[in-house]
C-alpha cells in the first residue's frame, strides 16, 4: 500500500500477527534471470542484496559480499526493482561475468521494496539467507560469524539482528562519536554472546533491524513474509510476527556498516506515517502482553516520540500534529519530555548487552 495517509486503520493494525500469505499478490509480476547461472556449485548459505537505482551504493554492497572470509560456497542473489538501468545493467553484467556466484534478477514490473524483500526470499536457494542493502556493506566476517552462531543457536531461532555502524556515504568515513565509541566498549564486554530478544522488547521500540538480517527462510516463509500493508514499518511487524510464533536474537557484534548521507530528507508523509506506525504497531503489541489501557497508551506513546526523533534526521520538522491525531497528550511535544525519552530508549538498549546470553542448541544453517 503506498498511500501513507491510509496506512492506519487500527483494525488493520490488530492483524499484526496473520500469517496471511504476502507472496501471492506478487505471483503475476516475473522476476527474470538476466544474468548468472544457477546451476553452478550447490551454496550452503545467500546473500540477497534489493537493487534500486543505486548504481554506486550497489557496488559497494557487491563488493563486501565478495569479500567474505567464509569458506564453503555461497550465492549472491540480486533483484532489481527499478526497470531497465544502464549503470546498473552494465556493473551487474561486468560482476557476473567475474563471479559465478552472482545471481542477477530484473522485475518485470515493480514490486515495491517489500515486495522485492519477499522476491528475494523465494529466489534464494538456502535455509538461511542474510539481506544486504544496496547501500549498506557488511564486514569480511559477517557470514562466517553468523553461520557459526545460529549452528549453536536452538531450532526455534528464526531472525538474527547484528550490530550497525554507520558511515557517510559521501565521504566513506566510519561514524566514531563519543556514542559509537561507549558502544564498542560494551560490545567488546559482552563478548559475542547473542541476545534472546521477545515482543516485551519491541514493546519498548526495540527491534532487530532490517539491514543485514540473517533469516530462516523457511520460518520467514511459514509467517507470511513482508506485509506491505505495515509500510513503513513493516519490517518492524515482521520481527515482532517472529517474536510470537518463533525467537529472534541480537549479536552485539559489528558486522555491517549502513551508509547515510546521500538521501538528507525524506517525503513527510513518509515520515509522518512512520510516527504513526510506531504507535500503532506499540499499542497492539502492549494489548498482547496484557498491559491496562493506561500502560498501552503510554508506551505507544514513547513509541511514537523515539520514531519522531529518528525521523528528525531526515526532516526535523513540528511533529506536535501528528502526535495530536493520534491522541497523544500534550505533555508529549514538549523537549525536556522528549529528550527524556530520547535517554530512555538508549537506556532500554544499553540494558540489551547485560543479559544473559541465549543457551546453545541446534539450528544449523
Amino acid at each position: 500500500m503506498s498511500d501513507t495517509d491510509a496506512l492506519h486503520d487500527r483494525d488493520v493494525w490488530a492483524k499484526w500477527k496473520s500469517k496471511e500469505d504476502n507472496f501471492a499478490k506478487y505471483k503475476p509480476i516475473r522476476s527474470t534471470l538476466i544474468y548468472g547461472d544457477p546451476a553452478q556449485e550447490k551454496p550452503t548459505v545467500s546473500i540477497a542484496i534489493p537493487a534500486y537505482r543505486k548504481a554506486g551504493g550497489l557496488k559497494g554492497a557487491l563488493d563486501s559480499a565478495l569479500g567474505q572470509d567464509y569458506d564453503l560456497p555461497y550465492e549472491i542473489v540480486v533483484v532489481d526493482d527499478s526497470g531497465f538501468d544502464q549503470q546498473i545493467d552494465d556493473l551487474m553484467k561486468e560482476y557476473c561475468r567475474e563471479y559465478q556466484n552472482i545471481l542477477y534478477y530484473r522485475n518485470d514490473d515493480n514490486l515495491g521494496v517489500y515486495g522485492n524483500w519477499n522476491r528475494l526470499c523465494e529466489l534464494c536457494r538456502t535455509d538461511w539467507y542474510c539481506m544486504l542493502h544496496d547501500d549498506d556493506r557488511m564486514r569480511p566476517d559477517y557470514l562466517s560469524t553468523c553461520v557459526s552462531t545460529v549452528s549453536q543457536l536452538p531450532a526455534t531461532v528464526g531472525l538474527m539482528g547484528i550490530y550497525i555502524e554507520t558511515f557517510d556515504a559521501i565521504t566513506n568515513e566510519v561514524r566514531n562519536t563519543l556514542i559509537d565509541k561507549l558502544v564498542g566498549i560494551f560490545i567488546s564486554m559482552r563478548s559475542g554472546k547473542p541476545i534472546r530478544m521477545s515482543i516485551k522488547d519491541n514493546a519498548k521500540y526495540i527491534f532487530a533491524l532490517a539491514c543485514c538480517m540473517f533469516i530462516s527462510r523457511e520460518k520467514f516463509i511459514e509467517i507470511g513474509g513482508f506485509n506491505d500493508e505495515f509500510y513503513p514499518s513493516s519490517d518492524l511487524v515482521l520481527t515482532a510476527k517472529m517474536n510470537y510464533y518463533y525467537d529472534t536474537v541480537f549479536l552485539p557484534v559489528i558486522l555491517s556498516e549502513r551508509g547515510v548521507g546521500i538521501n538528507n530528507s525524506l517525503k513527510q508523509s513518509l515520515c509522518d506515517a512512520s510516527v504513526r506506525a510506531a504507535y500503532d504497531l506499540t499499542m497492539e503489541l502492549t494489548k498482547e502482553l496484557g498491559k491496562s489501557p493506561k500502560k498501552q497508551k503510554r508506551k505507544a506513546s514513547f513509541a511514537a516520540v523515539i520514531a519522531e526523533i529518528a525521523v528528525r534526521g531526515y526532516n526535523n520538522v513540528d511533529y506536535s500534529d501528528v502526535k495530536s491525531s493520534l491522541g497523544m497528550k500534550n505533555v508529549y511535544n514538549k523537549s525536556f519530555v522528549v529528550n527524556f525519552i530520547n535517554l530512555y530508549s538508549k537506556f532500554n538498549w544499553g540494558l540489551l548487552l547485560f543479559r544473559g546470553g541465549m543457551k546453545p542448541g541446534r539450528s544449523s544453517p
